[in-house]
């Protein structure tokens, strides 16, 4: 799928209204308002224009003005527009995310990321400015970053609508790999629940949640058999019996016989685990947790949390990453993801990403000494 633009740089509207300027300037910006409003950004860059003539020290004329500019794909003249706002009012926020904004737009990440961090400092919202980080870092192909900023935001503000458009849009199009089409799925679900929403963004997640569901869809595995489900339900009691008689090998082979009729079930695959780990055979445990997160897409936390500590014990980093991955989309606020995230990352030889991982664990972790111990580490790293 095509990759699509992030959600929120900033968003460009006209400026209410313009203090301190005699009727003629008033008159002036509200054509050039309306003109935005109608689609006619040239005659909007005119009135505007004539109106800074008269009333150049209001900052709210600059920001109607590049935004006129911008809807042209002008990007310099908005730039100046911008500028000179900004000497008006150093600190104006509308300005400095419309000035991060058109920098983006410029591919000039360096002067995106200082000019909001000034946005940051003059009180632009936290979440707005952690999505604008975040697109940056999607720019540069930071997918890992970008993926923790927007999870930082949501926890921040599980209200604010922009995240759950980004992150459903990363995991779309960045984390294919890792299995998480479902959780994109239900994050433009919950996107689309908020109202009103910006008009392109609207439009398009309905089109996004079709080809997801297209997507899933064929990667359906068709439904075991009746028949072989009963005989799988026959297999699992006689495990059990062989169990209770401490019959070892026909309870392992009987719990394999009911896996081989229901590759979908959970059930037999978590009690053959549960037996190797009763008869401290951890290696056999964690074949059977990697083959169930492998093999069935809805695997509950513990069984990729399981999967991905004997991925890591089997030095299977890129699997680890993969079962980590999605149990993180699933369960974002348990720290022990952002853990195993770090970890795999570290072998993988990602260690900003593997800093960055470790680092919020560390904010998660509910271990004070754990928490210390994980921080301490991300700073060698």
């Amino acid at each position: 799928m095509k990759t699509h633009p992030a959600h929120l740089l900033c968003t460009v509207a006209a400026a209410l209204a313009l203090a301190g300027c005699d009727a003629s300037s008033r008159r002036l910006v509200q054509k050039g308002q309306r003109a935005l409003e109608d689609n006619q950004p040239r005659a909007a860059v005119a009135a505007f224009e004539k109106a800074a003539k008269r009333a150049a020290r209001d900052p709210s004329l600059y920001y109607n003005l590049a935004c006129a500019h911008l809807a042209l794909g002008e990007k310099k003249p908005a730039m100046n527009a911008i500028e000179e706002g900004l000497k008006i009012e150093p600190a104006n926020v509308r300005l400095l995310q419309l000035k991060a904004h058109t920098a983006h737009m410029n591919g000039d990440w360096k002067a995106a990321r200082e000019t909001l961090r000034e946005a940051a400092a003059a009180g632009a919202p936290e979440p707005y400015v952690l999505n604008a980080r975040a697109t940056l870092e999607r720019m540069e192909k930071n997918y890992d970053q970008a993926r923790l900023l927007l999870l930082q935001a949501m926890r921040l503000d599980p209200a604010y609508p922009a995240t759950y458009y980004n992150l459903a849009s990363l995991y779309q199009d960045h984390f294919k790999n890792d299995r998480l089409l479902p959780q994109a799925r239900d994050l433009f679900m919950t996107y689309a629940l908020f109202s009103p929403l910006p008009k392109a963004q609207s439009e398009n997640t309905a089109t996004y949640l079709d080809s997801i569901n297209k997507m899933l869809a064929r990667e359906t595995v068709p439904q075991t058999s009746p028949d072989k489900t009963s005989l799988s339900s026959q297999r699992m009691a006689e495990a059990k019996n062989f169990e209770a008689a401490r019959n070892w090998d026909s309870a392992i082979r009987a719990y394999n016989d009911a896996i081989n009729n229901n590759a979908l079930s959970l059930e037999p695959r978590l009690a053959l685990a549960a037996l190797h780990e009763k008869r401290n055979n951890a290696a056999a445990a964690g074949n059977t947790y990697i083959e169930a997160a492998s093999k069935i897409t809805n695997a509950t936390i513990t069984v990729l949390y399981k999967a991905a500590e004997a991925a890591i014990a089997q030095k299977r980093y890129d699997l680890a990453a993969e079962f980590a991955s999605r149990g993180l989309a699933s369960a974002p606020g348990d720290y022990r993801f952002f853990y195993q995230m770090a970890v795999a990352r570290a072998y993988q030889n990602r260690r900003p990403d593997a800093r960055a991982y470790a680092e919020h664990c560390a904010l998660l972790a509910p271990d004070p000494a754990f928490a210390n111990r994980v921080k301490a580490w991300a700073a060698d790293l």
